[in-house]
């Protein structure tokens, strides 16, 4: 089953369908990338990492902020500063995210990070004229609004790269 299947918890005029329906694809160097998908609640995949069951992993981008479309110079330069950013609040494991919604074909490039805590990754969205971001646990695929208290607590699943 697809993550397009699986939205039909949100009612069809909520636009948090489409994060629902989002494809997040993490690049690990030196390791295979990760595709991970919405899937119905309480179903999870295998954890990629079993060292670390308590990692929290918090998908944030720059790109697309709001209705504006800035266009791919201004998003590229919009996400190197999350990225500055990014460095100064949580030194640690990032990596680069794509997501991208299969239905519509809409593309936003991003950063998968360790480190940072709910409220730091939630400022950090904001700042950059965010609606929502994915954090992404064990027992978890959230969205998660960076201005207010929605929150949309999903199951997940591995797809293949």
């Amino acid at each position: 089953m697809h993550s397009v299947d699986r939205v039909d918890l949100l009612a069809p005029d909520d636009p948090w369908r489409s994060y629902a329906r989002t494809e997040v694809v993490i690049a690990r160097p030196g390791a295979t990338n990760l595709v991970v998908e919405a899937a119905p609640i309480g179903s999870v995949g295998r954890w990629p990492w079993p060292w670390a069951p308590e990692r929290v992993v918090h998908v944030v981008t720059a790109w697309d902020p709001g209705d504006a479309r800035p266009g791919e110079e201004e998003n590229r330069r919009r996400q190197a500063a999350l990225e500055v950013d990014l460095e100064l609040l949580a030194p640690g494991e990032a990596w680069p995210a794509v997501g991208v919604d299969p239905v519509s074909g809409h593309r936003e490039e991003g950063v998968a990070a360790c480190g940072l805590d709910a409220g730091q990754a939630r400022e950090l969205g904001a700042r950059y004229g965010q609606d929502a971001i994915f954090e992404w646990t064990r027992e978890g695929w959230t969205i998660v609004a960076c201005r207010g208290e929605r929150r949309a607590v999903l199951g997940w699943s591995l797809a293949r790269p």
